[in-house]
């Protein structure tokens, strides 16, 4: 089968590949563009490439930062995958979203080496904030986790303030 998030954001396998547009990903990707950044979008699973093809692809763009969203059937294996990377770009800052790590943040800080962890459902903000952080110096809004000496620290519980009207349209 073929693993996939629904529009819905429910985790579902199918028997036949579908291919279901990830919105608020998008939405992130192309606030980041519009921003000034350099977005690479490598939806391996889209594309039918291995893990392999995808990691290659990975080493070749050289990203500063990863975003993953993940969900709990594929947590587990996520954090192998974060913990691999970490190990090809030491410096490389990778961040997960989605539900399962809004509702356990702490548990993929304590399994695997993720830098950032985005709770909520506006994750589309909180990563343009991110970044703004990262490059900037901007004030980390609430709903972020992160490393800082080997402790796990958080800006408190997230805000759903933001107003998705002001949203660019998908590019």
């Amino acid at each position: 089968g073929v693993p996939l998030l629904s529009q819905n954001r429910q985790f579902q396998w199918f028997h036949n590949p579908t291919y279901i547009y990830p919105i608020v990903p998008a939405y992130a990707a192309t606030t980041l563009k519009k921003a000034g950044y350099d977005v690479v979008w490598l939806d391996g699973i889209a594309e039918k490439w291995s893990y392999q093809k995808w990691l290659n692809e990975i080493k070749k763009e050289k990203p500063d930062l990863i975003v993953m969203e993940t969900k709990t059937p594929v947590i587990k294996k996520h954090w192998e995958i974060i913990n691999q990377l970490k190990i090809v770009n030491c410096k490389l800052k990778i961040v997960l979203i989605g539900d399962h790590v809004t509702a356990l943040p702490e548990e993929s800080f304590k399994n695997s080496k993720v830098d950032y962890i985005l709770t909520g459902g506006d994750y589309d903000f909180l990563l343009l904030n991110l970044a703004n952080y990262l490059t900037k110096g901007a004030k980390l809004e609430p709903g972020i986790y992160y490393r800082e000496e080997n402790k796990i620290k958080n800006t408190g519980r997230f805000l759903l303030n933001h107003d998705l009207n002001t949203l660019p349209f998908i590019d």
